[in-house]
């Protein structure tokens, strides 16, 4: 901390390199923000709230953001840094009384793509070394493997 001099004699501590956003968005009536804190770690803050911390990711993005029964939602991806798995990915559900984040999914490729129907977000992706493709589908606050 380094002491900062303000108008009429007041002090106040402040950080030496406070973090600052890397990416910042409005999704209908909030405001996202991508803060990284220090390396490997990163927040997801809406409307300046905290809603989550990755601390095992090198890098988390902002993919992509849809509505799905008038809610918005983002696509996250997660970059591991490991070989075998260079990608996850989260859905950020802004439409919630409170804003949260989905556990992690996916085949570890990075090449998804994303379908929406009245009630669900679809994201789909092909299975490394196969012909397969894997889906995750995210309804009601929940996100499960549906093929």
């Amino acid at each position: 901390m380094r002491a900062v001099a303000l108008t009429g004699g007041l002090l106040c501590g402040t950080p030496a390199h406070a973090a600052e956003p890397y990416l910042t968005a409005a999704l209908g009536d909030v405001v996202v923000k991508l803060v990284e804190v220090e390396p490997k770690v990163t927040r997801v803050v809406v409307d300046d709230k905290t809603v989550f911390e990755d601390r095992e990711s090198t890098q988390v993005s902002f993919v992509n953001a849809y509505t799905v029964q008038g809610r918005w939602m983002a696509l996250l991806q997660t970059e591991t840094g490991a070989k075998d798995c260079p990608a996850r990915f989260r859905i950020l559900d802004l439409g919630a009384p409170k804003p949260s984040v989905s556990l992690p999914f996916g085949s570890c490729s990075d090449a998804a793509q994303v379908t929406t129907s009245d009630t669900a977000l679809t994201v789909s992706m092909p299975v490394p070394s196969s012909t397969d493709t894997a889906a995750w589908t995210y309804r009601d606050g929940r996100i499960a493997r549906s093929r």
